[in-house]
């Protein structure tokens, strides 16, 4: 099963969803593929890896991998992921991410904990996973960058939601997001909260103009930082 989430269009992000045996061309594109859960192989370009370890992305960081252009990426048995991929002429190496390589640190303090692990540091694809607690806030104190964003969001209870804002001098938006939704970020500040009772998990990724990352915070909630 292989399922388009979300189209590029005019913006530079789009998002696939596969399960089970999937063969993907990346094309004229650059990709992060990171699997969700299940159990058999993941090939790019070449390179393979078996893989599994969670049930699911609430247990710990999950094998990944990056795909350049040009390639392939391949999935067997029960194995689900997510694709992230970039159109364009970037130039990175295909490489398989071990759950063991990447960088897991907890952020924030009080209502605003929260558990981040970054498997893109840099690059023209920056992403990695964000882990709420049921009641608990990211990416907070409100930032924003030049970076478009896209979010992918899980919840334990799977029938849990979270609020996940958008805003900026000309506009302010609210959205409720349940499992599976995927949200683009375009522009502005963007705060997301669980609802109380559901633990919240949500896939991120970037691309823009810098291969680094630097967001500033809203300057009225800055001083939380």
């Amino acid at each position: 099963m292989k399922e388009v989430l979300l189209e590029p269009a005019d913006h530079r992000l789009g998002v696939i969803r596969t399960a089970g045996d999937v063969v993907h061309e990346v094309g004229d594109a650059i990709a992060w593929v990171v699997v969700e859960s299940g159990e058999g192989h993941l090939t790019v370009d070449g390179q393979s890896a078996d893989v599994g370890g969670r049930a699911g992305v609430f247990e710990g960081p999950g094998w990944s991998a990056v795909a350049p252009r040009g390639t392939t990426i391949t999935t067997d048995g029960t194995v689900t992921t997510t694709i992230v991929f970039r159109p364009g002429s970037y130039d990175v190496n295909a490489r398989i991410i071990d759950p063991a390589d990447v960088a897991e640190e907890d952020r924030g303090r009080g209502a605003d904990h929260r558990r981040v692990r970054t498997y893109l540091a840099e690059g023209p694809l920056i992403a990695g996973e964000t882990l709420n607690p049921p009641g608990g806030w990211s990416s907070y104190p409100p930032h924003r960058h030049e970076h478009e964003e896209v979010y992918v969001y899980r919840f334990d209870p799977a029938e849990g939601f979270g609020v996940a804002m958008n805003y900026d001098d000309a506009r302010s938006d609210a959205t409720i997001v349940h499992d599976g939704h995927v949200q683009r970020i375009a522009s502005g500040y963007h705060p997301v909260v669980a609802a109380p009772g559901y633990a919240m998990c949500y896939l991120w990724a970037l691309a823009g103009a810098s291969p680094t990352l630097t967001p500033s915070y809203d300057p009225v909630h800055e001083w939380l930082a």
